[in-house]
């Protein structure tokens, strides 16, 4: 990936106040990810525009093209903002920055992060992907299993999440809760792509099983955290 994805500013709220990136309207990029793993930018791009007509056996539906999802913002500003203050290449890049690039590095974040936590875990635990379901409606990127049950989830984001409206964590935060079990935020920074406080996060886990009387044994989990 060669830059940075822009995703903030005036664009961001307009995005979100028209609903373009919204489940209904967009496409779920994690499952194309997940379904076909594409291996570069240009793929992604084109396999969010060949599940228009949802024809594919992985039964993801795209409801546009990158270029129509850029299409909707810019229009969206005549509506919202009563002029255009974006011209209609820059809305397109911000919708190619949102969906694309920012949706890959995301991706190879969670990744990291299964990767990380499975090897700071004893084998009597299990971090595996969260459905599309719970991905979409509870904000649950990771599922932590102990012994093949449930015991808590991870939301893998940057560390930019800190600093984002208040209302959008709450949105993430309510989402949470309907998940039914406690929910960990695994941030991590851009560019270093290290995860912050990975060991915390670990021990956290780890005391869920034990004050549940889970029959976990400390003694078989004998692997060291790291940061």
């Amino acid at each position: 990936m060669t830059r940075k994805p822009y995703t903030g500013g005036p664009l961001n709220a307009l995005n979100g106040r028209a609903g373009i990136s919204a489940p209904g309207n967009s496409v779920s990029v994690s499952g194309l990810i997940k379904a076909h793993g594409p291996r570069s930018a240009a793929e992604l791009e084109r396999l969010i525009a060949e599940h228009v007509p949802g024809n594919c056996a992985c039964g993801i539906i795209s409801q546009g093209s990158i270029q129509d999802f850029g299409r909707n913002l810019f229009a969206a500003q005549k509506e919202h903002w009563g002029e255009y203050r974006f011209s209609l290449t820059e809305c397109i890049q911000w919708e190619y920055d949102l969906f694309v690039l920012q949706m890959l590095k995301g991706n190879m974040m969670e990744d990291k992060c299964k990767q990380a936590l499975a090897a700071n875990l004893s084998d009597q635990f299990q971090v595996c992907y969260a459905s599309k379901y719970v991905d979409e409606e509870m904000r649950v990127d990771l599922e932590v299993l102990f012994n093949g049950d449930a015991i808590a989830g991870i939301q893998v984001k940057p560390e930019s999440f800190n600093k984002v409206r208040p209302g959008i964590k709450t949105f993430n935060e309510r989402a949470n809760v309907n998940y039914g079990k406690p929910v960990f935020y695994a941030t991590y920074n851009y560019e270093t792509e290290l995860f912050n406080e990975m060991s915390l996060l670990v021990e956290r886990i780890r005391k869920i099983a034990s004050a549940r009387g889970l029959n976990y044994d400390k003694r078989v989990d004998t692997k060291t955290s790291h940061k």
